[in-house]
């Protein structure tokens, strides 16, 4: 099983597209103690995301909870991964050296170019410059750190820059993704210009496998994955949904990050368990597709048909939203162009990288010898 743990509703900057409700709730080291607990229950190794509000607020709480964690790893045998997505403004290299020696990995959230138009400190001034030191500091330390961005209508102008950004600083891995809440301002002209960058990064995809240069970029990559898997892709994304609650600073349980405090996807508590009925209840819900979905062509390979679920007039329904839809229509077929270009040509790294069950494996172990 798989923890999101909320160690904070806080944070230090206040990003303009932030969904966290924020606040002064911390998470105390009883809750988060009894979260390792119950996360250990019906599993050989459990996960651990730290998350927050900006969770390196809490850091004493993290390492306590970590060592707790280990601990247990040597009494017992269970193992423990654990994970972070942080802003980074607070990484040092103090902590760096504790996330080496537990195998901390972590998420560093990070809009290139517009940093500073929606990163912001709470006084209101950016943090790009502030983050120019972080980041070689960060790689040192970890050479396969995540780098994370956000696509917002006000930054999509230059999001193929965000990944050129993320990619020249030396992140192997990029994930992004876009701004879909109520209050983001698409329109069918932004999504146009959307439409355009995402051509963009098509071609840095292309160009970069074609120079055999190591790399992972979600939103093509987990693309490319759902052709291959075809209809396994979403039923293996939706078992994931059992596994990967989330925690908030009180302790109670909810089936996702963005349901935080939503009493209707409450399901338990770290000190009691899982209510299993109701979270089976809310899983089933979860499982109907809304109705424009049902004779989509690409409802096997959409990241959001299976993850809808919301509350409102009394009852559960499936709601996905039209940027969500848009979305999926303009990324899926670009990707499925990149990877029918490159398998045509025997691209030699895209075969490996998609084909190879043990490309992960042997690909660490390559660069580990260079």
């Amino acid at each position: 099983m798989q923890l999101t743990l909320h160690v904070t509703n806080d944070c230090n900057l206040r990003c303009k597209y932030c969904f966290v409700p924020l606040g002064p709730q911390r998470m105390s080291m009883d809750v988060a103690l009894a979260a390792v607990d119950f996360g250990m229950k019906n599993c050989k190794t459990s996960g651990l995301l730290f998350y927050g509000g900006e969770p390196l607020l809490e850091k004493e709480l993290i390492h306590k909870t970590v060592a707790y964690a280990e601990d247990i790893k040597k009494k017992t045998g269970h193992n423990f991964l654990y994970k972070m997505t942080t802003n980074g403004t607070l990484l040092d290299e103090d902590f760096l050296k504790f996330c080496k020696k537990v195998n901390l990995t972590i998420g560093f959230s990070h809009d290139g170019p517009n940093q500073d138009k929606c990163r912001l400190l709470t006084t209101g001034g950016g943090t790009y410059d502030l983050l120019e030191e972080k980041i070689p500091l960060l790689l040192r330390y970890q050479p396969y750190a995540i780098g994370m961005s956000v696509i917002d209508p006000s930054t999509v102008y230059n999001a193929a820059d965000t990944v050129k950004f993320l990619f020249d600083k030396g992140f192997k891995y990029i994930t992004i993704n876009v701004n879909y809440d109520d209050t983001a301002m698409w329109s069918h002209d932004l999504l146009a210009v959307l439409e355009s960058e995402y051509k963009k990064m098509a071609q840095l995809y292309t160009d970069w496998t074609m120079a055999e240069k190591k790399f992972y970029l979600g939103a093509f990559d987990l693309k490319i994955l759902s052709l291959i898997k075809g209809e396994d892709y979403n039923i293996d994304r939706r078992k994931m949904a059992l596994n990967q609650p989330s925690v908030a600073p009180d302790g109670k349980i909810y089936s996702g990050s963005r349901r935080l405090g939503i009493p209707e996807f409450e399901i338990g508590d770290v000190f009691t368990g899982i209510n299993e009925e109701k979270q089976r209840f809310l899983f089933e819900k979860g499982a109907a597709p809304p109705a424009p979905c049902l004779e989509c062509a690409i409802r096997s390979r959409c990241n959001y048909v299976y993850d809808t679920l919301t509350y409102k007039d009394s009852e559960y329904i499936p709601d996905i939203s039209p940027i969500q839809c848009a979305h999926e229509q303009l990324l899926t077929p670009l990707a499925d162009s990149v990877a029918e270009n490159l398998f045509k040509n025997r691209n030699a790294l895209f075969i490996h990288k998609h084909y190879n069950e043990l490309y992960p494996v042997i690909s660490l172990v390559e660069d580990r010898a260079i």
